[in-house]
């Protein structure tokens, strides 16, 4: 009996309230009553109420007041209104202060328990998540990264294994996946974690300029270098060197890569001598390599020399229990930058972005929460906020399709990223890309693809 739910029931009017205390009880729930809102906080003070069912009319402080107060103190605690007054209005204004639902008099027995066991599921998923975050603080789990899913526990581990034996390390996954953060996470817990982590694009830097970042140069080496330059080899000696994207590297720096890696030792640009380096390297790529030997765009003698271990990071389709973790993460992190009165989100909101498929990953999820941040006009997060320009990208049942069809709702997305990302950086390829994470490449190929004219972006203010 002691895990039974504890429900409180706030009416005036004590006909109803004894109808309703009899019908909660007889359903299994241990129910206190309440004739208005003081008595309900009493209650709620002293006991660890799941739910709260109240009246919105009341004399004295009315429902929509009292579940403010309730959720200030309390946010757990989920609150049902009962009204008289059927209306968009009132369930907004409901829904803004807090309250998982509301239901209309008269009360019809069956839907009443209805809203109540789905209010009850919510309770308990906020519970399991505050639970989830007092382990993860107490464990010690990969620095930066969020989950508590089976396929994440499952990095977690790889994450702690590689970081101490001091190999290449191939990371696998979809864009927005997370790869630079486990990459970082495999420096910080490694023997090297007081040396330099030196992260690059490969994919973001034309050719003829990788090849002098990444090795430097000397003085008169080429029109332009007036002074020596170390290259990023030697900027991450003794520590980590990242490259992203290595599956767009160009095949005259894949030779010079597998040099560096068999010799441990590179050559400046214009230069006759090699230094020395003591580097670990770690690659990413969302390519599939081994079809790009195939095709003989990546070499094979290069690849087994990184591939000693690979680490596939598995997309946020795969992993939705970690999604309310991730949202609460990004609304605490940008909420005082942003918007400063967002406590949360609505329990319908976080629902929607649950079943979406996230096409863009964790990447997609925290510009979502970001732009949902900016939108929202009270202090949780609701439906109507999680939109992109202007397009609810979630279709109407949360299931992330619409009866247009995926392909169709996928290019209204990306057709509004792409304007948003253009627009936002003044029509700045090499900035969109690095947002987006992609190579400028691929940048391109969406922009034609979705014909828009990046040059229509410049110039504005």
């Amino acid at each position: 009996m002691d895990d039974m739910p504890t429900l409180v029931v706030v009416d005036d009017d004590q006909d109803t309230l004894h109808i309703l205390g009899q019908a909660l009880k007889a359903a299994g729930y241990h129910t206190l009553l309440a004739q208005n809102a003081k008595e309900a906080l009493g209650h709620i003070h002293g006991n660890d109420v799941h739910l709260v069912l109240t009246d919105l009319v009341m004399p004295g402080m009315d429902g929509v007041q009292l579940t403010r107060e309730i959720k200030r103190d309390y946010a757990d605690t989920v609150v049902i209104l009962i009204t008289a007054y059927a209306s968009i209005e009132t369930a907004v204004q409901a829904m803004r202060a807090g309250a998982f639902d509301y239901i209309t008099k008269p009360v019809i027995p069956e839907e009443l328990l209805l809203k109540v066991g789905k209010a009850l599921e919510q309770f308990n998923m906020r519970r399991e998540l505050g639970d989830l975050k007092q382990e993860l603080s107490r464990s010690r789990h990969p620095p930066n990264l969020i989950g508590v899913s089976a396929k994440m526990r499952q990095v977690f581990q790889m994450i702690s294994l590689v970081a101490e034996r001091d190999v290449p390390v191939v990371l696998t996954g979809d864009s927005g996946t997370g790869k630079e953060l486990v990459a970082r996470a495999i420096h910080a817990l490694s023997k090297r974690s007081s040396k330099p982590f030196v992260p690059i694009n490969c994919g973001a830097v034309p050719e003829t300029l990788l090849e002098s970042e990444l090795f430097g140069y000397m003085k008169g080496a080429f029109t332009g270098a007036a002074a020596p330059k170390k290259g990023l080899f030697e900027e991450a000696d003794g520590g980590t060197l990242f490259l992203d994207e290595i599956g767009d590297a160009p095949h005259s720096i894949q030779m010079k890569l597998l040099r560096a890696l068999q010799d441990g030792e590179i050559r400046r640009l214009g230069s006759t001598q090699s230094i020395s380096t003591d580097v670990r390297v770690l690659v990413a790529t969302n390519k599939n390599l081994s079809a790009e030997i195939a095709a003989g765009r990546f070499r094979e003698d290069l690849y087994y020399r990184l591939n000693v271990v690979s680490l596939p990071l598995p997309p946020l389709s795969e992993r939705r229990e970690d999604v309310p973790l991730l949202v609460d993460h990004f609304i605490h992190t940008y909420r005082e930058s942003i918007n400063e009165k967002v406590k949360g989100i609505s329990a319908e909101a976080q629902t929607k972005l649950t079943h979406y498929e996230w096409p863009g990953n964790v990447r997609e999820l925290e510009n979502t929460i970001r732009r949902a941040l900016v939108l929202c006009r009270g202090d949780l997060i609701q439906p109507e906020d999680i939109v992109h320009m202007g397009v609810d990208i979630f279709g109407t049942d949360g299931s992330g399709t619409e009866s247009r069809g995926l392909s169709s709702a996928l290019e209204t997305f990306m057709r509004a990223y792409f304007i948003e990302a253009l627009d936002r950086n003044h029509g700045n390829i090499k900035q969109v890309a690095e947002d987006a994470g992609v190579s400028r490449k691929n940048v391109y190929e969406h922009l034609k693809r979705l014909n828009i004219e990046p040059a229509a972006f410049r110039g504005r203010s």
